[in-house]
């Protein structure tokens, strides 16, 4: 059987209402995109107590792959992606609701443009201020950061473009690029992964675009105990990107 045109991957640690309403949110994108048929939704359970329940998130319309332990994000994204092989995969947060017009606007931007590897999603905080509309990258031991973060919306052009890097909370990816980096780096505790990737997809000579047309909502920053792994997951990146990246400001 050939692959599906997308594999949607959503790790969870518990947070089930809010999952169900992300899986909501991308049923109605996926639908208005017309690849519903054509895409697998993979939520994986990282070890969550009580577990979720699988009725319920196969009344979501996803399939459900549970983990009996912890594992770093890039891990569980690895193992589902390697469950359910797609030409394309969508790393989505489990607190991210996209638009209906979201979906579609990154497929038909990596449809028409197939020098690019990976597209982002303009998002925004329930204030309506930016979450995310593209990574740049900060002298020192600044490094990656959201262009515009907490800012007012209309600040940021509705104009796609390119950038060194956009956030693993809501990014497509094609299948070949993902094959060919062997996934997300599983050394990162929590975090960082996602520009790591990014870094590593420009060095084998594809580019990097966020679409801005449509702006889904992010919580952020809802995952238990997420805070305390940051600083390793920064260390390690430092360690071995400091230097190799273009100082955008």
């Amino acid at each position: 059987m050939s692959p599906k045109l997308l594999t949607v991957i959503i790790p969870s640690l518990g947070m089930l209402p809010m999952l169900e309403q992300c899986l909501d949110a991308l049923g109605r994108s996926l639908e208005a995109a017309g690849v519903r048929e054509q895409s697998t939704v993979a939520v994986v359970d990282n070890a969550s107590h009580p577990p979720l329940p699988p009725k319920r998130i196969a009344a979501a319309g996803a399939e459900l792959l549970r983990l009996d332990g912890h594992h770093c994000f890039a891990r569980a994204n690895n193992l589902a992606a390697r469950r359910w092989p797609a030409k394309h995969y969508l790393m989505q947060n489990n607190d991210v609701l996209v638009q209906p017009e979201t979906i579609g606007e990154m497929l038909g931007l990596l449809g028409r443009m197939p020098q690019v590897g990976i597209c982002g999603a303009r998002m925004v905080f329930p204030d309506g201020s930016l979450q995310h509309a593209g990574v740049v990258f900060g002298p020192g031991k600044k490094g990656p950061y959201h262009l515009l973060r907490t800012k007012p919306s209309h600040l940021m052009p509705r104009i796609d473009r390119e950038f060194q890097a956009v956030t693993g909370g809501c990014m497509l990816i094609r299948g070949e690029l993902w094959q060919e980096l062997g996934g997300l780096d599983e050394d990162y505790p929590f975090g960082l992964e996602d520009i790591d990737f990014c870094l590593r997809a420009r060095q084998s000579g594809q580019r990097i675009f966020c679409c801005q047309g449509s702006e889904s909502l992010h919580f952020e920053a809802m995952t238990p105990g997420r805070a305390k792994l940051d600083s390793p997951s920064r260390a390690l990146f430092m360690s071995r990107w400091q230097g190799r990246y273009t100082i955008d400001g």
